[in-house]
């Protein structure tokens, strides 16, 4: 709803002017689309990773076209689960046996939707417990067997999985014989109430002992009574003209009654008024005023003046007092009120770093003082199509210390200490580890190894992070390196990359985080330097073919 009514006035605001200087009002378009993490809308040739709500106009045609577009992104969720039975459900599978577990739900390209994808890590264990709790008068029995005294009793039996495998299962009972039951019983009733034997008129707890002679128990009955009034008295009231009761209107002097059922207890009371009606005695006089976003109306009462405003459409009728009875009146204005509205409305918006305002084509680096505001051209009535940016801009920690290359002997332990803005959380990964931490200590490293560490300050609504690779090289001798030394500098990067390699480069491939190849370049040489301007902010990895038939894979980062 709210954008389709900042749909409104960006029309308004842009055709206003053009509206007055052409005849023929232009044709509007509306382009529904649903994509997955990205939407290239080739009207305007630009591509979207967001839901939202964009224009394009095109002069020649004299066409407005409208984008409503939904941007879904891939979901990943990974949980854990403690299963205290011996088998276990998730997602419409059984599982009998801890482990790791996935499933995959594919997106619709049609429909523009991602994949979804669920991780489980489930602990199944080898025996369940399933426990019973009773209260009995005298015995009680339960698999077969009948028990007298107090205590905690249990049954155990095998089950039998699927594949053969077996699960212990324990029925346990938890059991307490009592001399004496306890029965309590809440009852909401209207007029007199018989129980065992006895008629209670008022509300008020009582008591009902029975024994039994066969088992040797008694049991005692307690009831909470609440006995319902089911009548009430007259209601005296006036009015004038007319006077609405109970969803009734009465417009004639009178008693009027009726029975007013209690939808919990049931009970019927008789309700009845005695009104009085007396009528106005000059006709209704129509009013009309128009303005904009609100307008002041002053009414009279016995009380004195009092200034109403207006800030809808609004149909109202101001009684002018008969001051000999306060609650009548001598003529009604009937005023007709119609409001033109400026459009305002709120952007929320929270970034990491800086944010661009389109509307007024400005980037923020700090949050404002004031909020921003942009006001369209206004209309006939003098309102005008106001937007407002309510923004937080939150600053991203800085990794200065770790990015490059890093040389040790292979078996060395490798120390890294980053340097970043303070108040940050780190978290550091490495093939398939992740550690977190202020200091990452990789012992008797064998090979090539390439660090990444990310750095997050978490903010009252979103996370900014920075995220700094750090590539550690072995040495297999005192002067001989194991394989092709390759190094991309700067790393991170703005988008200028450098690369230098002591084998000439064949081939680069550049992939982004989907896994989607991004940039090819061929025949570097030794020394050479690429411009990746044109990719977007993230963790890109990059295969390099060397001449001698060597592969070597680097990741490095784009910031901007």
């Amino acid at each position: 709803m709210m954008k389709k009514a900042l749909l409104s006035l960006l029309l308004v605001a842009v055709f206003m002017p053009f509206a007055m200087a052409q005849t023929n009002p232009p044709a509007i378009v509306n382009v529904n689309a649903a994509a997955c993490e990205t939407y290239l809308w080739d009207i305007n040739g630009v591509t979207y990773t967001n839901s939202t709500v964009d224009t394009y106009i095109d002069t020649t045609t004299n066409t407005v076209y409208v984008l409503n577009l939904t941007v879904n992104h891939t979901y990943s969720n990974t949980e854990s689960i403690t299963s205290q039975q011996c088998s276990y459900t998730w997602r419409g599978n059984t599982y009998y046996h801890s482990g790791s577990y996935s499933d995959t739900v594919l997106g619709d390209a049609t429909l523009g939707t991602c994949d979804s994808f669920f991780f489980a890590n489930i602990t199944i264990p080898t025996s369940e417990v399933v426990t019973h709790t009773a209260n009995a008068c005298g015995s009680y029995s339960w698999n077969d067997s009948t028990y007298t005294e107090s205590g905690i009793y249990s049954v155990m039996s095998t089950i039998e999985n699927p594949d053969l495998t077996t699960c212990l299962h324990i029925e346990r009972l938890v059991l307490s014989i009592v001399d004496t039951l306890y029965i309590n019983e809440s009852v909401e009733h209207c007029g007199n109430y018989a129980w065992y034997g006895n008629t209670y008129s008022e509300t008020g707890s009582y008591t009902h002992m029975e024994s039994d002679s066969v088992v040797g128990c008694d049991t005692l009955h307690t009831l909470n009574l609440t006995i319902v009034v089911d009548t009430a008295a007259m209601q005296q009231d006036s009015a004038c003209a007319y006077l609405v009761w109970r969803g009734d209107t009465i417009s004639t002097s009178g008693i009027y009654g009726m029975n007013d059922v209690n939808p919990t207890t049931g009970c019927v009371t008789y309700r009845s008024i005695n009104v009085n009606i007396k009528a106005p005695r000059t006709p209704v006089k129509d009013t009309f005023m128009v303005g904009c976003n609100g307008i002041n109306f002053t009414v009279s009462s016995l009380s004195g003046s009092t200034v109403k405003r207006f800030s809808v459409d609004t149909t109202f009728d101001t009684n002018l007092v008969d001051r000999r009875w306060a609650r009548c009146y001598d003529s009604t204005i009937h005023l007709h009120v119609t409001i033109h509205k400026s459009g305002y409305d709120t952007t929320y918006a929270n970034a990491c770093d800086s944010f661009y305002w389109s509307l007024n084509k400005r980037t923020y680096y700090k949050t404002p003082a004031t909020n921003p505001t942009y006001a369209f051209a206004s209309d006939n009535y003098g309102c005008d199509s106001i937007m407002a940016l309510i923004l937080t801009v939150n600053s991203s920690p800085v990794i200065s210390a770790i990015n490059g290359e890093w040389n040790l002997n292979a078996g060395d332990t490798a120390v890294l200490y980053p340097t970043c803005t303070n108040g940050a959380s780190y978290k550091w990964t490495y093939g398939n580890n992740t550690f977190t931490g202020d200091t990452l200590r990789i012992p008797n490293v064998q090979g090539n190894i390439d660090v990444a560490l990310e750095a997050t300050i978490t903010y009252p609504t979103n996370a900014c992070h920075d995220t700094s690779w750090i590539t550690i090289v072995t040495f297999v001798g005192i002067n001989q390196v194991q394989g092709t030394q390759v190094s991309l500098y700067p790393n991170p990067t703005v988008g200028q990359l450098n690369i230098e390699s002591a084998e000439a480069v064949r081939e680069i491939a550049i992939f982004n985080t989907l896994g989607q190849q991004v940039v090819t370049n061929y025949n570097l040489g030794n020394k050479s330097l690429i411009n990746l301007s044109q990719l977007s902010k993230g963790t890109y990895t990059m295969r390099i073919s060397l001449q001698n038939g060597e592969t070597i894979v680097r990741k490095f980062i784009i910031t901007k």
